[in-house]
């Protein structure tokens, strides 16, 4: 259970001057009647080949698919829908909110496009007038590259008009998850007491109960009502004990009141259950608190650390020392200095007993370094249930974002099992080259591909007339198997 802000991530283009007001369309939905119309099938079958193309961030082709789509056929909203949210993620802002506001006067008051809506107004108001996030890229401008508006008044007007959106589908609809975000939205704008009014409509609610405590307390505290926040986050630090945001929140509560001690001790425990891995049976105490800043610490040789981990591994119990191995992977503060390749030894000549706690923080929000040294000792260990993960994992790679470097599962999967991992890394490579070959000219369909190159690298080991033999057992085509050469001679 995380604690952060749990946020989703109509106007004409107009001429910029800088620093201008934003003015966002009002929209009157009660006046506005539903045309109640459906897309038929094999429209649907198309408008879910553009969102999967979204999803697999080639906004590019998203736009492609649903434009020509948009120009043969505006007959239903979800074609309006589809390519609105096609152009916004390609970074086309503007653009897409036009095609929802024609979709709108077209259809009235659909849902669909009302919460779309609001969604592109939030994260407008998120990244404001200096970044967008394209195929899962921040892509950051500044100076005349820059929305011409004013920063602050932007993102209030975006925040503004969501606000209206989402009060109207949520007293037309009732959903949750409109309630949960017309708290957010509030408490962003400052609007804390009507923050809580929503939130407090969710603590009944099994999804959104704890979240919302967790952000009625948090309003107490901007309120200054610390006394009150104190007593809802202690209620919830023990009912989730292990939970670094409500510690930093208990410590930043005490900084207010004045606690020096308290303050530290809270401090304390945020720092380490965010870096201990939440399955970990590492209790929260000195000792360990101790060993977490040595390990964590900069300043500390290696030669110390690889010492102090051996030891462990000689003198603990095989659970702890699991334990231990996995939070170092987790710190990721030792790259490059082989304490991160000894833990991940140890862990593989552990063998079996470490593959569950392994599985678990592979499956976890982490480094993709430290997924590269999880999945080596599933390689070494070479588990059924490892094997299944990592080919689940291998299609992943293909559409991580450029500022991240490429976890090396392919090369651990050849070295699970080098035919059966040829195989399966083959069945990834074979639509990838079709469509870098579609798309080989535009540079933005070309970040998309940034991180392939991990698929074929650890190819040029394997013999090529093997590695062709079994493509063409995959089906390649000539042109694609003149494409998988170029790519292994890189």
């Amino acid at each position: 259970m995380k604690f952060k802000n749990l946020l989703l991530i109509l106007i004409s283009v107009p001429t910029i001057f800088f620093g201008q007001q934003l003015s966002r369309k009002v929209l009157d939905y009660e006046k506005l009647k539903i045309v109640e119309v459906y897309c038929d099938s094999s429209t649907i079958i198309d408008l879910e080949r553009a969102m999967v193309a979204i999803n697999e961030y080639q906004s590019e082709r998203g736009v492609e698919i649903s434009k020509s789509i948009f120009d043969k056929n505006q007959s239903c909203p979800q074609i309006f829908e589809v390519y609105a949210y096609s152009l916004f993620r390609n970074g086309k802002w503007f653009e897409g909110i036009d095609i929802l506001e024609k979709g709108i006067e077209l259809f009235g008051a659909a849902p669909e496009l009302i919460k779309r809506r609001s969604e592109m107004s939030i994260e407008m108001g998120q990244m404001g007038i200096g970044e967008k996030v394209v195929d899962g890229n921040s892509i950051y401008v500044s100076g005349k590259n820059a929305l011409a508006y004013d920063e602050k008044q932007f993102k209030e007007e975006n925040y503004k008009s969501a606000l209206l959106d989402l009060i109207y589908l949520k007293d037309n609809y009732g959903r949750p998850d409109e309630a949960y975000l017309i708290g957010m939205v509030n408490q962003i704008l400052g609007n804390y007491e009507k923050s809580s009014e929503a939130f407090e409509t969710l603590l009944a609610d099994e999804e959104y109960m704890t979240i919302s405590a967790y952000n009625i307390a948090d309003n107490f505290m901007s309120l200054k009502q610390f006394d009150k926040a104190e007593k809802e986050f202690l209620n919830l630090s023990i009912l989730y004990p292990d939970e670094p945001e409500i510690h930093n929140k208990l410590a930043e509560l005490y900084t207010f009141k004045n606690d020096s001690v308290k303050v530290k001790d809270y401090k304390n425990k945020s720092y380490y259950f965010s870096n201990i891995p939440s399955f970990a049976e590492l209790e929260y105490n000195n000792e360990n608190f101790e060993l977490l800043n040595f390990f964590s610490n900069g300043s500390v040789s290696y030669k110390n650390k690889s010492e102090k981990l051996k030891s462990i591994y000689k003198t603990k119990n095989q659970s702890y020392t699991i334990d231990v191995c996995l939070m170092i992977l987790k710190l990721h503060a030792n790259h490059g200095n082989g304490l991160e390749d000894d833990a991940s030894n140890i862990l593989s000549q552990i063998g079996l007993p470490s593959i569950e706690k392994t599985h678990k923080l592979f499956r976890s929000n982490i480094s993709t370094c430290t997924i590269t040294y999880l999945a080596d000792v599933m390689a070494h260990v070479k588990d059924s249930a490892s094997w299944e993960l990592l080919v689940a994992f291998l299609p992943t790679i293909a559409n991580m974002p450029m500022t991240l470097i490429a976890p090396s599962v392919p090369e651990k999967l050849l070295l699970f099992n080098e035919r059966t991992g040829l195989v399966e890394i083959l069945k990834v490579i074979k639509p990838l080259l079709s469509e870098n070959q579609d798309n080989s000219a535009d540079p933005m369909s070309q970040l998309g591909s940034f991180n392939q190159f991990v698929y074929y690298y650890p190819l040029k080991k394997l013999k090529q007339k093997e590695v062709l033999s079994v493509a063409k057992v995959l089906n390649y085509t000539d042109s694609e198997l003149e494409k998988l050469k170029e790519k292994i001679k890189k």
